[in-house]
């Protein structure tokens, strides 16, 4: 699902939000003309709460990122001709949004990752001990914004992106359960898709078959 999931999430995701509150806001005003026609819009807009954004400034992230994005796939469109572009751009983005979704994926997918009930769940050994400390080169970690310290980010997502680092190896003798992931080790995180929930861990579906035949025989 990385390469059809990842396009759709990064192309469609945030103009579908926007068209299916845009909806939800226009029902909610007939609803609220309907009560009291004298009704402010002010008054309207203060009172409607919407499930798709959670905040005036979310929103408006929201409106102008699929302002400029549309804006330039038209543009583009027209000067490179659509056929090229859309091609070009569907296939780079794809490729790309595939690559970001596995680097957050072992940062949180991998063996002996924290994985706990919600019952008893900790926020501290979460933040450590399920998450991982991505080492990648330098020049990577500029493209990701450094969320390879992903410890440090789940610790506080209030840290910018630029303090991350240092915050990591300052508090490095902290973080001793926090496990570190390389690129050769990518691939065989991958495996762990399943939830364990009596033994409260990571497994794969080759070890679950096996506890299975165990259980059984």
């Amino acid at each position: 699902m990385a390469f059809p999931g990842g396009f759709f999430y990064l192309a469609f995701k945030p103009r579908l939000i926007l068209l299916l509150g845009g909806y939800d806001f226009i029902n909610h005003v007939f609803s609220c003309l309907n009560v009291d026609r004298s009704m402010g819009l002010s008054t309207v807009i203060a009172s409607h709460k919407s499930e798709y954004w959670s905040t005036t400034a979310e929103f408006l992230d929201i409106l102008f990122n699929s302002i400029v994005v549309v804006g330039g796939w038209i543009c583009l469109s027209f000067w490179l001709g659509p056929i090229f572009f859309l091609g070009v751009y569907s296939l780079v983005l794809t490729l790309s949004a595939a690559i970001f979704i596995n680097i957050f994926f072992v940062q949180h997918i991998f063996e002996g990752a924290y994985a706990h009930k919600t019952d008893g769940w900790d926020y501290l050994t979460g933040a450590i001990e399920g998450s991982s400390y991505l080492d990648v080169p330098a020049v990577f970690k500029w493209f990701t914004a450094d969320i390879s310290y992903h410890s440090i980010h789940h610790l506080s997502e209030k840290i910018p992106n630029y303090n991350l680092k240092a915050c990591h190896q300052k508090n490095s003798h902290l973080l001793g359960q926090a496990t570190t992931i390389r690129i050769k080790d990518v691939l065989d995180c991958s495996k762990f898709i399943l939830w364990d929930s009596d033994a409260n861990k990571l497994t794969s579906i080759q070890e679950f078959r096996q506890s299975q035949v165990k259980a059984f025989s």
